[in-house]
C-alpha cells in the first residue's frame, strides 16, 4: 500500500492533472446558481483502465449525476490501485465504482452499496487471432500480461490456472502491466502471448484492435463492479443518488455509457452476492499482510 510523503505529493499531482484531464474532456453542463453553489461530490473510478479512457468513457455518467442531483461531480481515479484502496478504505471518496473484492471491504467501515453493473464479470485470457492458445493446458510455458497482484481478475484467474495444473512461476510466466487494456495490448504486439482482462474491458477498447485479438473465457462469473456511497453523505443524500443511477440506463447519456463500456445496466446489489464475494476481500488481506511494507 502506498505510504510516504513522497507517495501522497505524487498522489495529489496525479488527481490534479486528472481533474484538469476530466474539465478538458467534458462539454459542462450548464448547472442552476444553486447546483454551482453546492459543494462537489468526490466520485473515483477504479484504475482499471488508462486514466485519458476512463475520464472519456465516464463523461456522460458525470454529466448525468450533476444535471439530476443538481450539484457539481468531479470525476478522480488513482495511479495506482493501491492508490485506489488506500484512498478508497481511508473514506476520502464520496461515490466510489470498484472491483467487488475491494467493495465489500470498503463495506465494512464506511461505504454503503447501491449499485452493480448487470454485465457479469468474467475473466478471460485475451490472445491474437491467429495465436495457437485454445484451452488453459496451452498457456503451458507461456507469458501472461496481468495487472496489480491485487486485481479480482487475477486472483480469481491464478486460483483458475492452479486448478487446471498450471502454477505461476512454474508453468508459465506472469509478465506485469499497470492496468487491464495495457494487458490486453501486450498481448497484441508480442510483449506476452495473453493478457488478462474481463469481456467489458475487450469491449472499450478500440475496434481495430479488437479485431486482432480473441478472448478465451474461463467460464468463472461474478457480479460486477460495484458502486458504493460513503455513509457521511446522509440517508436521504445516498437515496437520491441511488435513485438517479438506477434511472441513468434509460437515459440518453444512459444509453451512450452503457453501448460504449457494454456495462448493459445497473442492478441492486444482493446480501447473496455479497456473501459470495467475501472470500475474495479476505484473500486480499492475506496478499496484502504478506506483501513487505
Amino acid at each position: 500500500m502506498a505510504t510516504g510523503d513522497g507517495e501522497e505529493r505524487r498522489e495529489m499531482k496525479f488527481l490534479v492533472l486528472v481533474r484538469w484531464l476530466f474539465l478538458a474532456f467534458t462539454s459542462l453542463v450548464a448547472m442552476p446558481a444553486v447546483a454551482q453553489e453546492a459543494a462537489p461530490l468526490m466520485l473515483a473510478v477504479h484504475p482499471y483502465n488508462s486514466t485519458l479512457a476512463l475520464v472519456n468513457s465516464h463523461r456522460p455518467l458525470m454529466q448525468y449525476l450533476t444535471k439530476t442531483l443538481g450539484r457539481p461531480v468531479e470525476f478522480y481515479t488513482a495511479p495506482s490501485f493501491d492508490g485506489f484502496t488506500d484512498a478508497l478504505f481511508a473514506g476520502r471518496y464520496d461515490i466510489a465504482i470498484s472491483p467487488p473484492h475491494f467493495a465489500v471491504l470498503a463495506m465494512e467501515k464506511q461505504y454503503v452499496p447501491l449499485v452493480h453493473y448487470r454485465m457479469m464479470l468474467e475473466p478471460i485470457l485475451v490472445v491474437r487471432a491467429d495465436s495457437r492458445f485454445r484451452k488453459a493446458e496451452d498457456f503451458r510455458g507461456a507469458r501472461i500480461a496481468m495487472a496489480d497482484k491485487t486485481a479480482f481478475i487475477r486472483i480469481v484467474m491464478l486460483k483458475w490456472l492452479a486448478d487446471q495444473g498450471l502454477k505461476a512461476g512454474k508453468d508459465y510466466q506472469i509478465v506485469e502491466r499497470p492496468n487491464h487494456s495495457a494487458s490486453i495490448s501486450a498481448a497484441v504486439i508480442g510483449e506476452a502471448d495473453a493478457g488478462l482482462a474481463t469481456f467489458t474491458a475487450l469491449r472499450q477498447i478500440p475496434a481495430d484492435v479488437q479485431q486482432q485479438v480473441r478472448g478465451l473465457g474461463s467460464g468463472l462469473r461474478f457480479p460486477h463492479l460495484f458502486t458504493l456511497a460513503n455513509k457521511r453523505l446522509g440517508d436521504a443524500e445516498i437515496a437520491r443518488i441511488r435513485a438517479a443511477l438506477l434511472a441513468f440506463p434509460d437515459s440518453p447519456e444512459g444509453r451512450e455509457f452503457m453501448e460504449k463500456t457494454a456495462f448493459a445496466g445497473y442492478e441492486e446489489i444482493t446480501p447473496d452476492e455479497v456473501k459470495v464475494l467475501k472470500p475474495y476481500g479476505e484473500l486480499y488481506r492475506q496478499i496484502e499482510s504478506a506483501a513487505p511494507h
